[in-house]
């Protein structure tokens, strides 16, 4: 069953946590993702909502290191289809040179501007994704983030693998775990990395916090459909202009279920 929604602080949102711990808890958190293709299974979904939207631009917000793009875009490139151009945006943007994806520079792009994604007014077109955050948002902010993709008519996909259910959150209790055994075949190597979760545990202990605080601060599919209704776009003569599809698809090698919510002109 379910929980009530709780609106935390994780503890790498701080003002006061040291940047050079929370890009090292970005990189731990995306590596542990990708090992597990967590979001491999809505990749289809989303590559028939940029369809549906029209366009191969697509503006990531909240970032980090690069969430699950590269994966993606090279799942995407296999398979024959038209390239994707995605700008990867941060209220703590890092230059491309500090990213350790494995991203063709030539469809991934990192921002260099900080971008507050709770002021959907500065943002660029593009489809816009939102990975692993959406619960940052508070209900308004939620609502006025999808309300204004809804009026500009700019496609929308947010996806999330935290969720208030009780097994996942004893899922989050393994993830450190993941953290340990992954760490030593990260590339490329630093000594720094091996002292912040080894020795002074600082990563492992941030990913099991915020892992929780995450899935406490989690939407619903019922919270995600009171959020989005009423939001329709401009409404012309024969009806509404955009479409919102919520639901659940099963995760990649962890047994968990990645909520999605894709929002689509019509």
């Amino acid at each position: 069953m379910a929980r009530m929604r709780w609106q935390l602080f994780e503890i790498h949102d701080q003002t006061w946590f040291p940047d050079f711990l929370r890009r090292e808890v970005l990189d731990a958190l995306q590596m542990v993702l990708e090992r597990t293709n967590a979001y491999n299974p809505i990749a289809g979904r989303l590559r028939g909502a940029l369809d549906r939207a029209g366009t191969r631009e697509v503006l990531d917000l909240f970032s980090g290191a690069g969430g699950p793009w590269p994966s993606l875009v090279h799942s995407y490139k296999n398979q024959g289809g038209p390239a994707l151009e995605v700008f990867l945006t941060d209220k703590f943007p890092r230059a491309a040179e500090e990213s350790e994806t494995n991203a063709p520079e030539s469809q991934i792009h990192f921002v260099a501007r900080p971008l507050d994604a709770t002021d959907p007014s500065a943002f660029p077109s593009g489809f816009r994704t939102i990975f692993s955050s959406f619960h940052h948002f508070d209900p308004a902010e939620a609502r006025r983030f999808l309300q204004d993709g809804a009026a500009k008519q700019q496609g929308i996909g947010v996806f999330e693998v935290a969720s208030r259910h009780a097994f996942t959150l004893l899922v989050i209790l393994f993830v450190p775990l993941l953290d340990w055994i992954y760490t030593p075949l990260r590339r490329p190597f630093r000594w720094s990395r091996l002292f912040w979760t080894y020795v002074v545990p600082v990563v492992p202990l941030v990913l099991l916090v915020d892992g929780l605080i995450s899935c406490l601060r989690a939407y619903s599919l019922n919270d995600l459909r009171a959020l989005t209704t009423g939001l329709e776009g401009s409404a012309p003569p024969k009806g509404p202009s955009y479409e919102w599809q919520i639901g659940e698809e099963r995760s990649g090698r962890l047994p968990l279920r990645v909520t999605y919510l894709i929002g689509c002109p019509k």
